[in-house]
Protein backbone atom coordinates (compact mmCIF):
# COMPACT_ATOMS: atom_id res chain seq x y z
CA UNK A 1 0.00 0.00 0.00
CA UNK A 2 0.85 3.83 -0.54
CA UNK A 3 -0.20 6.93 1.00
CA UNK A 4 -1.24 9.59 -1.06
CA UNK A 5 0.49 7.94 -4.09
CA UNK A 6 -2.44 7.66 -6.44
CA UNK A 7 -3.20 9.83 -9.82
CA UNK A 8 -6.13 11.99 -9.41
CA UNK A 9 -8.48 14.05 -11.53
CA UNK A 10 -8.31 17.76 -11.27
CA UNK A 11 -10.89 17.73 -8.83
CA UNK A 12 -9.95 15.00 -7.02
CA UNK A 13 -12.78 12.93 -7.28
CA UNK A 14 -11.82 10.05 -9.10
CA UNK A 15 -8.90 8.06 -10.07
CA UNK A 16 -6.49 8.39 -13.25
CA UNK A 17 -6.19 4.60 -14.46
CA UNK A 18 -2.83 3.22 -15.45
CA UNK A 19 -1.99 1.63 -18.22
CA UNK A 20 -3.81 -1.26 -19.11
CA UNK A 21 -6.15 -0.82 -16.12
CA UNK A 22 -9.54 -1.72 -16.28
CA UNK A 23 -12.18 -0.67 -13.32
CA UNK A 24 -14.38 -3.44 -12.17
CA UNK A 25 -16.28 -1.87 -9.18
CA UNK A 26 -16.82 1.82 -7.29
CA UNK A 27 -18.86 2.63 -4.08
CA UNK A 28 -18.74 5.84 -2.53
CA UNK A 29 -19.74 6.30 1.39
CA UNK A 30 -17.06 3.30 2.27
CA UNK A 31 -16.21 3.47 5.30
CA UNK A 32 -12.53 2.91 5.85
CA UNK A 33 -10.01 2.67 8.84
CA UNK A 34 -6.12 2.26 8.52
CA UNK A 35 -4.11 1.37 11.82
CA UNK A 36 -0.34 1.42 11.22
CA UNK A 37 -0.04 2.94 14.98
CA UNK A 38 1.36 1.07 17.75
CA UNK A 39 -1.84 0.42 20.40
CA UNK A 40 -4.36 1.55 17.54
CA UNK A 41 -5.51 4.59 19.16
CA UNK A 42 -6.82 7.39 16.99
CA UNK A 43 -4.93 10.63 18.67
CA UNK A 44 -2.19 9.21 20.17
CA UNK A 45 -0.25 8.21 16.72
CA UNK A 46 0.16 9.29 12.99
CA UNK A 47 -0.45 5.54 11.79
CA UNK A 48 -4.36 5.85 12.52
CA UNK A 49 -6.42 7.17 9.54
CA UNK A 50 -10.72 7.25 9.55
CA UNK A 51 -12.43 8.60 6.75
CA UNK A 52 -15.86 8.02 4.74
CA UNK A 53 -15.23 8.27 0.66
CA UNK A 54 -14.94 6.04 -2.82
CA UNK A 55 -13.80 2.97 -2.92
CA UNK A 56 -12.38 1.70 -6.07
CA UNK A 57 -11.21 -1.27 -7.52
CA UNK A 58 -9.70 -2.43 -11.05
CA UNK A 59 -7.94 -5.40 -12.35
CA UNK A 60 -4.47 -4.12 -10.46
CA UNK A 61 -5.17 -2.23 -6.98
CA UNK A 62 -7.48 -1.14 -4.84
CA UNK A 63 -7.99 2.96 -4.59
CA UNK A 64 -9.54 5.16 -1.60
CA UNK A 65 -10.33 8.65 -1.98
CA UNK A 66 -11.48 10.02 1.31
CA UNK A 67 -14.51 12.65 0.98
CA UNK A 68 -12.73 15.49 3.02
CA UNK A 69 -9.36 15.21 2.11
CA UNK A 70 -6.47 16.52 4.31
CA UNK A 71 -3.10 17.38 3.51
CA UNK A 72 -1.67 14.03 5.01
CA UNK A 73 -4.56 12.15 3.93
CA UNK A 74 -5.62 12.48 0.15
CA UNK A 75 -5.86 8.97 -1.06
CA UNK A 76 -4.48 5.43 -0.42
CA UNK A 77 -3.17 2.94 -3.42
CA UNK A 78 -3.13 -1.05 -2.57
CA UNK A 79 -1.72 -3.61 -4.87
CA UNK A 80 -4.36 -6.41 -5.31
CA UNK A 81 -1.65 -8.91 -3.76
CA UNK A 82 -1.00 -6.52 -0.58
CA UNK A 83 -3.72 -7.08 0.89
CA UNK A 84 -3.69 -10.03 3.15
CA UNK A 85 -5.73 -12.83 5.24
CA UNK A 86 -8.52 -10.26 4.53
CA UNK A 87 -12.40 -11.60 5.69
CA UNK A 88 -15.64 -10.23 4.83
CA UNK A 89 -17.89 -10.37 8.35
CA UNK A 90 -21.66 -10.23 7.98
CA UNK A 91 -23.10 -9.19 11.59
CA UNK A 92 -26.36 -9.43 12.43
CA UNK A 93 -26.97 -5.67 13.05
CA UNK A 94 -25.07 -2.89 11.31
CA UNK A 95 -23.00 -3.46 7.67
CA UNK A 96 -21.27 -5.98 6.35
CA UNK A 97 -17.40 -4.82 6.55
CA UNK A 98 -14.13 -6.33 5.39
CA UNK A 99 -11.08 -6.55 7.26
CA UNK A 100 -7.46 -7.34 6.53
CA UNK A 101 -3.63 -6.71 6.45
CA UNK A 102 -2.13 -4.39 4.18
CA UNK A 103 1.43 -4.53 3.46
CA UNK A 104 3.12 -1.41 2.11
CA UNK A 105 4.92 -0.72 -0.82
CA UNK A 106 8.45 0.43 -0.51
CA UNK A 107 8.48 4.23 -1.10
CA UNK A 108 4.80 4.82 -0.58
CA UNK A 109 5.13 6.72 2.60
CA UNK A 110 3.73 3.37 5.03
CA UNK A 111 7.06 1.66 6.54
CA UNK A 112 5.08 -0.93 8.38
CA UNK A 113 1.71 -3.49 7.99
CA UNK A 114 -1.90 -2.10 8.84
CA UNK A 115 -4.74 -3.09 9.88
CA UNK A 116 -7.61 -2.49 7.32
CA UNK A 117 -11.25 -2.32 7.71
CA UNK A 118 -13.63 -1.51 4.98
CA UNK A 119 -17.68 -0.91 6.21
CA UNK A 120 -19.74 -0.83 3.15
CA UNK A 121 -22.58 1.30 4.76
CA UNK A 122 -24.97 1.10 1.39
CA UNK A 123 -24.28 -2.06 0.59
CA UNK A 124 -22.10 -3.79 -2.30
CA UNK A 125 -19.82 -5.74 0.27
CA UNK A 126 -20.42 -9.11 -1.49
CA UNK A 127 -20.05 -7.75 -4.92
CA UNK A 128 -16.47 -6.14 -4.18
CA UNK A 129 -15.27 -9.47 -2.43
CA UNK A 130 -16.34 -11.60 -4.92
CA UNK A 131 -14.64 -9.59 -7.32
CA UNK A 132 -11.96 -9.06 -5.41
CA UNK A 133 -11.67 -13.23 -4.34
CA UNK A 134 -11.35 -13.37 -8.46
CA UNK A 135 -9.18 -10.88 -9.35
CA UNK A 136 -6.64 -12.23 -6.46
CA UNK A 137 -7.13 -16.29 -7.92
CA UNK A 138 -6.09 -15.37 -11.09
CA UNK A 139 -3.33 -12.65 -10.41
CA UNK A 140 -2.04 -15.73 -8.11
CA UNK A 141 -1.73 -18.24 -10.69
CA UNK A 142 0.32 -15.84 -13.09
CA UNK A 143 2.42 -14.42 -10.21
CA UNK A 144 3.16 -17.51 -7.98
CA UNK A 145 6.31 -19.06 -9.34
CA UNK A 146 7.94 -16.32 -11.44
CA UNK A 147 9.54 -17.11 -15.17
CA UNK A 148 12.78 -16.38 -13.80
CA UNK A 149 12.57 -18.88 -11.38
CA UNK A 150 11.01 -21.53 -12.95
CA UNK A 151 13.25 -24.93 -13.34
CA UNK A 152 14.00 -26.10 -16.67
CA UNK A 153 12.20 -28.37 -18.40
CA UNK A 154 13.50 -31.54 -18.19
CA UNK A 155 14.32 -32.91 -22.04
CA UNK A 156 12.36 -35.39 -23.63
CA UNK A 157 12.86 -36.22 -27.81
CA UNK A 158 9.25 -36.25 -28.81
CA UNK A 159 7.86 -36.02 -32.34
CA UNK A 160 7.35 -32.81 -32.15
CA UNK A 161 10.61 -31.50 -31.16
CA UNK A 162 12.22 -34.00 -33.52
CA UNK A 163 9.99 -31.79 -36.26
CA UNK A 164 10.74 -28.56 -35.17
CA UNK A 165 14.53 -29.57 -34.83
CA UNK A 166 14.80 -31.09 -38.40
CA UNK A 167 13.29 -28.03 -39.89
CA UNK A 168 15.26 -25.79 -37.90
CA UNK A 169 18.99 -27.22 -39.12
CA UNK A 170 18.00 -30.03 -41.74
CA UNK A 171 21.04 -32.37 -42.44
CA UNK A 172 21.67 -34.22 -46.00
CA UNK A 173 23.74 -36.77 -46.60
CA UNK A 174 25.04 -37.91 -49.98
CA UNK A 175 22.63 -41.11 -51.65
CA UNK A 176 24.64 -43.87 -52.97
CA UNK A 177 24.37 -43.79 -56.94
CA UNK A 178 23.42 -47.46 -58.45
CA UNK A 179 25.55 -48.92 -60.54
CA UNK A 180 25.02 -49.42 -64.35
CA UNK A 181 24.00 -52.45 -65.26
CA UNK A 182 26.07 -54.27 -68.22
CA UNK A 183 23.92 -54.60 -71.28
CA UNK A 184 24.25 -57.61 -72.99
CA UNK A 185 24.90 -58.11 -76.52
CA UNK A 186 23.74 -60.54 -79.34
CA UNK A 187 26.03 -63.78 -79.68
CA UNK A 188 27.83 -63.48 -83.04
CA UNK A 189 28.63 -66.83 -85.09
CA UNK A 190 32.23 -67.07 -83.91
CA UNK A 191 30.72 -67.81 -80.12
CA UNK A 192 27.87 -70.03 -81.44
CA UNK A 193 28.64 -73.97 -80.78
CA UNK A 194 29.79 -75.81 -84.09
CA UNK A 195 26.69 -77.35 -85.83
CA UNK A 196 26.50 -81.04 -85.30
CA UNK A 197 27.47 -81.52 -89.23
CA UNK A 198 30.45 -79.75 -88.94
CA UNK A 199 31.04 -82.37 -85.68
CA UNK A 200 30.42 -85.25 -88.18
CA UNK A 201 33.09 -83.94 -90.63
CA UNK A 202 35.54 -84.72 -87.99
Amino acid sequence: MSLNCAMLSADGRSVIPLPQEKSFYSQDTVKLVLDCSENGYPGTSTGYWSSQGLLYLSNRRIVFIPSSPTEHFQSLNIPILHLKNWTLEQPWFGANYIEGIVVPVPGGGLLKNGKLTLTFREGGAIEFTTILQNLMERMSEINEVPSHHEPLPSYQADASTTSSASMAAPTTYPMPMPMPMPVPTPPTNQDLPPAYNDIQRF
